[in-house]
């Protein structure tokens, strides 16, 4: 009988092969990429916003609207970086069309249906990569879930403002954004003034 050293201490090749990073991570590299999608989508429309509040001099609801989509566009950051390590590709393409929405209070509802829809959407994807073994997606999923309740809460609360006390409420942050922009505006004439 002929025997080999190492015959018992190395396994065969049948029981190490293990599939390619791919194919081991898509469910993760597709959920991530959905996700991107979405926080594409959703950051554009943020902006929307933003630059229609700006312009309305909604100082306050503007400013809210510019810090939460910077706080998406972080998110499409931390995605694009999992989908990287599992040595997927980045589908940098937006879920869904802008929506252009000028009424305030249809864009606080708007607002308010998005954070929601994606709270759902990570639960039900952090679920799934928990069960396909990758916890460090299952954490950014729940890190991020986390976030999206913060931005849930401040439209609900500045929609439950401007349905309470309606244009009122408007009109005190036009006042606001009006005083802003003279300052801002006194401030560049004054620069301007000192550099004759």
């Amino acid at each position: 009988m002929k025997t080999t050293e190492n015959s018992a201490a190395a396994p065969s090749a049948a029981a190490t092969a293990t599939p390619d990073s791919k194919t081991k991570h898509r469910v993760s590299i597709d959920l991530l990429n959905e996700a991107i999608g979405k926080e594409i989508a959703t950051t554009l429309q943020y902006l929307y916003f933003h630059a229609h509040f700006e312009d309305a001099r909604y100082a306050y609801l503007s400013q809210i609207l510019r810090r939460i989509a910077i706080a998406e566009m972080r998110h499409i950051e931390e995605f694009s970086d999992r989908v990287l390590f599992l040595e997927g590709d980045v589908d940098m393409n937006p879920s869904f069309h802008t929506r252009q929405i000028a009424d305030p209070k249809e864009m606080l509802r708007f607002a308010v249906q998005l954070e929601q829809h994606t709270i759902d959407t990570y639960n039900e994807a952090s679920r799934i990569a928990s069960e396909h073994r990758d916890a460090v997606t299952h954490k950014l999923f729940q890190d991020t879930i986390a976030e999206e309740e913060a931005h849930l809460d401040t439209f609900r609360t500045e929609l439950d403002n401007l349905e309470r006390y309606g244009d009122d409420y408007l009109a005190l942050q036009s006042d606001a954004g009006s005083k802003q922009a003279m300052r801002e505006l006194g401030r560049s004439i004054e620069g301007f003034e000192r550099s004759k």
